[in-house]
């Protein structure tokens, strides 16, 4: 009701529009049933009691009366019909001028903020409020300071202008989720059962007693059960049963389980990555079938480095590439080579080849062709220009490139790779239209308009494989390219240059520097 100062009688005014922080999910019990005339309806906030709720309503046509009375009551009424224990605590009214207000702050803790200013009251200071008691009053007073809020407005637009993460749903893999389609074909991962049983001669149908987790005796120590890695006590609605946590805990255990096991192994494989033979020349086979270590104690030197890391890879990674060990010359002895032939004891730095996807990703970042986009579907095309990890596997439409240059099985587990010299890798190099038009992208990088041949081979060295040219290869290359030149001249080529350039980059695919880490 609103009424004229002075003026006796007052008139009804109609609320629109209404808006609350919370309401039941009941369309009689919304903030909207609190103003459309139903005595049944009404506002409730059930189960957020106790809690700051506000609610902002609109007047559905201007309200006051001018300048020829000195103001304007307004009052408002309030009726509980619904449930009388549901009853508003501590009500408090304000009426803005703004003409649609948008925000509505709730559980702003009001009532702390009543009790911090009667506390502030009480003992006549700032001084005497608690670190935590101030945090609490300068949060809730800066919303009033004029500058606070044009400075905040600032960097929270900054913040909305700030790029955003794009996350991309990669595979969902996991207990008591929906399985995804994986690239391969369409059939998804299989649902996980909650119970595995043993089965009578393997049928299906013919169930026995449940299948209990379990783990490899062999490498268990101290007599302990499977009970003592599991988990007991999943969190209150997890999905997963937690036995992969389990298998997690079990085999990084360095005292009852296989965690110095686990560490041998996978510090095995980093030196293997790195220096082309791992410590145990048979990586997946660790038992008595397999090769001994040539250097026992560096691989448990290793293996102890990567537990007192918490498990981290990185370190390790950095502590095999600083050592003297990889970072000796190849220089070859002949001396050495009659004692040692395979080189088990590390006399010298061995040659090692990239990987075939390593070769096919490099030419493409060599030529500035290379499409870093991650994540997303495969394909079989052979012209893809992104990562080589983005081709499908399908048996019957191998990538060439790839198989050439001894991309392994994928039907099995690989510990480690072959790597065969055969004549096709070459025949590849020279004819195949991919490396061509690496090559093409290559020979746009290095050129220029006022760029000599002299310096267009220098800069190509420099890139393809970091070092300087000497002065034997520089004029060699130079009276190749310009071999070439006259040749596609002779065949009245219009751009007898660039091609010329182009078989330069492409002969600097060929090189045993390219593909080979010395």
């Amino acid at each position: 009701l609103e009424a004229p100062v002075p003026g006796p009688v007052p008139t009804e005014i109609k609320l629109i529009s209404a808006k609350a922080t919370f309401e039941q999910n009941n369309s009689s019990l919304s903030v909207k049933g609190s103003i459309d005339n139903d005595r049944v309806t009404g506002w409730a906030v059930d189960p957020q009691f106790g809690k700051n709720h506000a609610a902002v309503f609109e007047f559905e046509n201007p309200v006051g009366f001018g300048a020829d009375h000195a103001g304007t009551i307004f009052t408002f009424e309030f009726e509980f019909n619904n449930n009388t224990n549901h009853s508003i605590g501590r009500p408090r009214l304000s009426i803005t001028t703004k003409p649609a207000p948008v925000s509505i702050e709730g559980d702003a803790t009001p009532q702390k903020i009543i009790e911090l200013l009667t506390t502030l009251k009480k003992a006549g200071s700032v001084d005497k409020l608690t670190g935590a008691q101030l945090a609490d009053a300068l949060s809730w007073y800066r919303n009033f300071d004029p500058k606070w809020n044009e400075l905040n407005g600032k960097v929270q637009a900054s913040l909305a202008a700030k790029p955003k993460a794009q996350t991309v749903k990669v595979m969902v893999c996991s207990e008591g989720h929906k399985p995804m389609k994986h690239h391969a074909d369409d059939r998804g991962f299989p649902h996980f059962y909650k119970d595995t049983y043993q089965l009578s001669r393997g049928d299906v149908n013919q169930k026995k007693d449940v299948a209990t987790q379990g783990f490899l005796q062999i490498a268990t120590r101290g007599g302990k059960s499977e009970a003592f890695w599991q988990t007991t006590a999943p969190p209150a609605g997890s999905k997963p049963s937690y036995r992969r946590t389990a298998l997690a805990n079990w085999i990084t255990d360095v005292n009852s389980g296989a965690g110095h096991l686990l560490a041998r192994v996978i510090v095995n494989r980093l030196w293997q990555h790195h220096l082309g033979r791992g410590l145990v020349a048979t990586p997946s086979d660790f038992g008595m079938q397999g090769d001994r270590p040539t250097h026992p104690e560096l691989l448990d030197y290793l293996a102890t480095e990567l537990i007192k890391n918490d498990w981290h890879l990185k370190p390790i990674h950095k502590l095999i590439m600083t050592s003297s060990a990889y970072m000796q010359s190849s220089e070859h002895d002949s001396g050495n080579e009659s004692l040692d032939p395979r080189n088990a004891l590390l006399w010298r730095g061995n040659f090692r080849r990239l990987e075939a996807e390593a070769i096919r990703d490099s030419m493409l970042a060599i030529g500035q062709q290379l499409d870093a986009t991650m994540f997303g579907p495969g394909t079989l095309d052979e012209a893809m220009k992104r990562r080589s990890i983005y081709f499908f596997i399908k048996r019957s439409q191998l990538i060439p490139i790839l198989t050439l240059f001894d991309m392994p099985e994928p039907l099995t587990s690989q510990g480690s790779r072959p790597t065969t010299t055969i004549a096709p890798q070459a025949l590849l190099f020279m004819n195949n239209p991919q490396v061509r038009q690496y090559a093409t992208g290559f020979a746009k990088r290095i050129t220029g308009k006022d760029t000599t041949p002299e310096q267009a081979v220098t800069k190509a060295y420099k890139i393809a494989l970091c070092r300087e040219p000497s002065k034997a290869e520089i004029a060699d290359n130079v009276a190749f390219i310009k071999e070439q030149q006259a040749s596609y001249e002779a065949a009245k080529k219009g751009n007898a240059a660039d091609l010329a350039l182009t078989d330069f980059c492409q002969v600097m695919f060929c090189l045993n520097e390219f593909v080979y880490v010395e």
